[in-house]
Parts: C-alpha cells; sequence; structure tokens
C-alpha cells in the first residue's frame, strides 16, 4: 500500500525538520515546499493526503496558498493544517477562513500535532473513498479493505453484484431515475449483508450498478442467495418504470482460497472469471470461483 504523502510547507528549516522526522517515523511521506509558490506546486503535482502549512512564507503567503487551493475544483478538498506563530483569535478565524480545516499555533506538542495530523488524514480519506451515490465505500477503500483481508490470512469471499441490461434501463428512465434505482439495490445490499454477518460484512460501490461485498465464505454464499432472491421478489420496487421488468441481478462470487497476502490481482482475476460466466449465462444467478468456498 502506498504511504500517506504530506506536504510541509515551511520556509523555518527547523520547524520543517521537527515536522518531517516526526511524521516519517509515524509512516508517512513528506514532501518538503520552502515558499507558497512551491506548495501549490507540490500539491498540484502529488495530490497529497494533506498540505501542512505555514502563513507568513515568502512569495507567496500561506493564506494565499489555502485561498487559491479552496477555490480550485480539483484540489479544494485537500485538507489544510495551517502552522502559525500568530496566536490570537482573530489570526485563528483568519486562517480558517481562507480554506484552513485546522490551525495549530507554535510552539505544539509534537504528540498532539502527530494526533491531529492522523485524525484529518483518516476524516479526509473517509470523505475521499465514498461514492457520492449511495455513501458507501468506493472502488479505493474497496481495494484497501480487500489488501488488509488479505494481509490477514482469514479466509474470506468476495461477492461482485451487478445488474444485467442496467445502461438500457438507465437510458430509457434517464439518469436521476436510475441513480434512485441504485441507491435502492444499495440499501438492499447492505441490508442483506448485515442479516447473514451481523454486521460484519463489508459493503462496497464500485460505480453505476456494480457493488462489493466482502464476508466469511458461509456468510456469503448465504448472501449472494438472498440477494438474488430478494432482488426478483422486490424487482418492480428495486426498478421501477419502462424495462425495470427485464432487468436481473446477478452475482459472481470469489473466495481467497489458496491466496497470499499479495494474492491481490489473482483475486480480481477470479472475480472477474466468476463475473463473466455470471453474464454469459444471461439470467438472475450466481458464479462461485471456487466452484464451492470452504467455510
Amino acid at each position: 500500500m502506498l504511504l500517506k504523502k504530506i506536504v510541509v510547507a515551511e520556509d523555518d528549516d527547523a520547524i520543517a525538520h521537527m515536522v518531517s522526522m516526526a511524521l516519517g517515523d509515524a509512516g508517512f511521506l513528506c514532501l518538503r515546499a520552502f515558499d507558497g509558490e512551491e506548495a501549490l506546486r507540490l500539491v498540484r503535482a502529488h495530490d497529497p493526503d494533506l498540505l501542512i502549512l505555514d502563513v507568513m512564507m515568502p512569495r507567496v503567503d500561506g493564506l494565499e496558498v489555502a485561498r487559491r487551493l479552496k477555490a480550485d475544483v480539483m484540489w479544494s478538498r485537500t485538507p489544510i493544517l495551517m502552522l502559525t506563530a500568530l496566536a490570537s483569535v482573530d489570526n485563528s478565524i483568519e486562517g480558517l477562513d481562507a480554506g484552513a480545516d485546522a490551525y495549530m499555533t507554535k510552539p505544539f506538542d509534537l504528540r498532539e500535532f502527530s494526533a491531529r495530523v492522523r485524525a484529518m488524514i483518516r476524516a479526509t480519506r473517509r470523505e475521499r473513498d465514498r461514492n457520492p451515490t449511495t455513501d458507501l465505500p468506493g472502488s479505493r477503500a474497496i481495494d484497501t479493505h480487500l489488501e488488509e483481508q488479505l494481509k490477514g490470512g482469514r479466509p474470506i469471499a468476495v461477492l461482485h453484484i451487478d445488474v444485467l441490461a442496467f445502461d438500457a434501463y438507465q437510458d430509457k428512465i434517464g439518469f436521476a431515475r436510475s441513480e434512485d434505482a441504485v441507491r435502492s439495490l444499495a440499501r438492499l445490499v447492505l441490508d442483506e449483508a448485515r442479516a447473514v454477518s451481523e454486521g460484519g460484512a463489508f459493503v462496497g460501490h464500485l460505480g453505476g450498478s456494480d457493488f462489493i461485498a466482502v464476508a466469511s465464505p458461509p456468510a456469503a454464499q448465504a448472501l449472494a442467495a438472498r440477494l438474488i432472491l430478494a432482488s426478483d421478489e422486490r424487482r418492480a420496487e428495486l426498478f421501477p418504470g419502462d424495462g425495470g421488468e427485464a432487468l436481473a441481478v446477478v452475482v459472481a462470487l470469489a473466495s481467497t482460497e489458496g491466496l497470499g497476502p499479495t494474492g491481490f490481482d489473482e483475486l480480481g482475476r477470479r472475480l472477474g472469471q466468476a463475473m463473466r460466466a455470471a453474464k454469459e449465462a444471461g439470467k438472475a444467478g450466481c458464479v462461485s470461483w471456487p466452484v464451492a468456498p470452504r467455510g
């Protein structure tokens, strides 16, 4: 997994070194910017997980850097932790109004500083890694979860849920109504996953009508069966309008049987093979790889 990247924009060498050492020891990759213009360039080049931004810097000060980033649609979600020797309430308000997400005054305790950095990155990652339609974890969060599960060594099974002929249905009913259908399907997948795992299953949204669920092999098999049955029984509710009656929910199921910590690509191959077979069948159903994952 890639290291979390942090741009440290600080013209004071001693403070920049202290901050970079503390964050480097915590497992972060720090990129140093000596002034505001370089900070902007590094953020745009590396899309960091966090910008640590001094207020008083040459060429472009920290307040202007924050304003420019928050005004840019591409970089407005970059979290900013602003550092300053100016400790008044007015200074803090000015920094926050410029776009800083948090504000710390110098000198600061390194333990509190490191904890604040970790908390900001966690919060931002949760926001970034969610699908905007369903608010479920998105593709990056799904990949991270699968990698963590493989490294943990506990047997799991992964379900890929999709809807046959959904694109044609979307063309008929329009984008807004098809998004309502996706949200309804997301709720069904989440409710059924919780039912078979007592809340222990992971559910993510790849995009469109594609969902991923991760659970123990027995729970995953039960979830696949329940999803196919429930989606068929509730088809008119899930997919209202012209064309909805022709849709079918298909499920591909792949286990991590025989895979080690580096088996992410092989797991993806298994899941893709199972989904191709499920779609080729041309009807609602589930195809497993291996055929019967072990519990």
